[in-house]
């Protein structure tokens, strides 16, 4: 079914506008999807988190939960469920999910905690999510590199998770492209690579690219029908044109929602971490003694 891919630009928040429309933001929003592709390339588990919004919403809920001192099953349930993104069915079985792949660990019966190693990945997906930001706004450049810090982690993650919660209670501007690539086994990471394929340096939507269904399939581990089915429903829905035998093209009027997608995220990352950046600020040196007379 067709879905409307119309949108009220004044009900927007201003910072998507204008982080849009900065000069930068072109060369940003590729970079995003690059770094996103090859951090998930780099750790097979965190490729896996990467699948859809439910894994990802779980995933960052419980950093969240934790940096809060309130990671426990029932909460971390009742989170992902009230993001409207996943069932707490689906919540649980996430969890347990997470738990498989040695990204959460049980402290008690009621009580989890997420484990170094994903720490580890997750502030590095962190910065590489944060280096765009820099290419809009360039003095975000020390939250970026102190994002490993406990101090800098953890206030990150409590304003992110705030606010694209806050954002997921109040009405979606993009439902149509949250059911089409969003929702979808693997379809985030299928619109990084359309994104990558069919828009030049600039951002722009080339007049026709090459995408392969069976390259999608093989990095990132799902079927060809699957595939298939994703650019079908992009098809049906205006964001892409099948040009012919792999030959693809974004639809012009489908292109500017994605386009507003990335300057969303972008601009987000940007709010967050102007709000940590006095964390990441070197100590004002000691004033020198004055010597007696």
């Amino acid at each position: 079914m067709l879905q409307s891919t119309t949108l009220d630009l004044e009900s927007l928040p201003p910072g998507w506008i204008e982080t849009a429309g900065h000069p930068g933001f072109g060369a940003a929003a590729k970079c995003l999807a690059a770094n996103i592709l090859a951090v998930a390339e780099a750790d097979r588990k965190l490729a896996a988190v990467f699948k859809d919004a439910g894994h990802y919403m779980t995933a960052m809920s419980a950093a969240y939960l934790e940096a809060q001192g309130e990671l426990t099953l029932s909460t971390l349930r009742q989170i992902c469920s009230g993001s409207g993104l996943l069932t707490a069915n689906r919540a649980g079985a996430l969890i347990d999910f997470m738990m498989h792949i040695g990204f959460l660990e049980r402290e008690s019966a009621t009580h989890c905690r997420t484990t170094p190693e994903f720490r580890q990945v997750w502030s590095g997906h962190l910065a590489a999510a944060l280096e765009p930001a820099t290419m809009v706004d360039p003095s975000l450049a020390p939250v970026r590199d102190a994002i490993g810090e406990a101090a800098v982690y953890n206030a990150f993650l409590t304003l992110q998770a705030k606010r694209l919660h806050a954002l997921a209670r109040l009405a979606d501007p993009f439902p149509a492209l949250r059911a089409t690539f969003l929702h979808p086994l693997a379809g985030c990471s299928i619109l990084h690579m359309l994104t990558l394929a069919c828009t030049d340096a600039a951002f722009q939507p080339l007049e026709s690219a090459s995408v392969s269904l069976s390259a999608l399939s093989r990095r990132f581990g799902v079927s060809q029908p699957h595939v298939r089915r994703v650019l079908k429903r992009a098809e049906a829905n205006r964001y892409l044109l099948h040009l012919g035998p792999s030959l693809r093209a974004f639809h012009p009027v489908g292109f500017r929602m994605i386009r507003l997608h990335y300057a969303m995220q972008i601009s987000e990352l940007i709010d967050c971490a102007r709000k940590v950046r006095p964390l990441c600020q070197p100590a004002p040196a000691a004033a020198e003694a004055v010597p007696a007379l």
